[in-house]
């Protein structure tokens, strides 16, 4: 017969495990995700308007490598709040305008895949930040797009096309669907608004319908300046590279669906690892009540009625 104390050991072991397999993945640090550098890139974007509402983004990226030999790193915007100020921690949940990235790929000029790495990262936290377990909760979301090999020589160059299909890009208006991109409330907000906004050297719009209006802004500075339109649709900054928001207009007509997409703000990170706290404490007592009947020798099961 086996020692009452043996079963008791296995029996703690068991729970031990089990509060580890619930608890650890939960609060542990996700892998660091170190930055790279754009600074080093001139950029060439294509935004095509989709009949089904979606955007599609090529980007046409030149590169340099610079004495600290890291990657081109990218950032496209994936959540903000609606009505909340982006620079200060946000405690009220609401709704949040996100957008949907897929689709992602990069390759050389030639058509040959190139390295990319991605991570979801809130652009307030610390680039290293693996979590935002530090009590900090902004409901900003960036993917970070890294491209190329790391650690090359300074003065390197490298040529890529990134490629990505954003959903959401599109808001209503009176006349059809309006293109704000990239989302100006991250531009405008606050001083961490420009981290999605690179320099580019020239924008160009392709939508299934025919444009009715079409602007754009360049940021060289903290104020935007109108930008240089060469054809229709098409934009450059200027005589300064600058990050450049485009605003067009395109009629309902052709595209079956669009507007900008809102969802449920998520629920903060200090909260989700309480409740899963409270989960494996329930979960842990029901173990050892189960433990302890059999210890006990107290099958599990009801009683007859006589």
């Amino acid at each position: 017969m086996v020692d009452g104390r043996v079963i008791r050991v296995v029996a703690l072991a068991a729970i031990g495990l089990a509060v580890a397999g619930i608890v650890v993945p939960a609060v542990r640090e996700g892998e660091r995700f170190y930055p790279g550098r754009l600074s080093g890139a001139h950029i060439k974007a294509q935004y095509e308007i989709r009949t089904d509402g979606d955007l599609d983004v090529t980007e046409t990226i030149d590169y340099e490598y610079n004495a600290s030999g890291m990657p081109l790193d990218r950032a496209v915007q994936l959540r903000r709040p609606v009505e909340e100020t982006l620079d200060q921690q946000v405690s009220l949940r609401s709704q949040d305008r996100v957008w949907t990235v897929t689709h992602l790929s990069a390759t050389d000029r030639s058509g040959a895949p190139v390295p990319v790495r991605t991570k979801e990262l809130d652009p307030v936290l610390p680039p290293l930040t693996g979590t935002g377990i530090d009590g900090w909760d902004s409901r900003l979301s960036d993917l970070r797009i890294q491209i190329g090999e790391r650690n090359k020589e300074a003065g390197d160059k490298a040529s890529y096309i990134l490629r990505y299909r954003v959903h959401g890009a599109l808001d209503w208006a009176a006349d059809g669907y309006e293109l704000n991109w990239p989302d100006p409330v991250r531009m405008t907000g606050n001083s961490w608004g420009g981290e999605p906004m690179p320099p580019v050297d020239e924008v160009r719009v392709v939508a299934p319908a025919t444009i009715t209006r079409a602007s754009c802004s360049a940021y060289p500075t903290d104020r935007p300046t109108p930008c240089v339109s060469t054809q229709p649709a098409v934009f450059t900054p200027g005589r300064t590279r600058a990050a450049m928001i485009v605003k067009v207009a395109v009629p309902a007509t052709g595209i079956a669906s669009g507007g900008g997409e809102y969802d449920g703000s998520p629920v903060p990170r200090d909260l989700r690892i309480l409740l899963i706290g409270v989960g494996a404490i329930l979960f842990l007592a029901l173990v050892g009540f189960v433990a302890h009947c059999l210890i006990r020798g107290f099958p599990l099961r009801l009683r007859k009625r006589a």
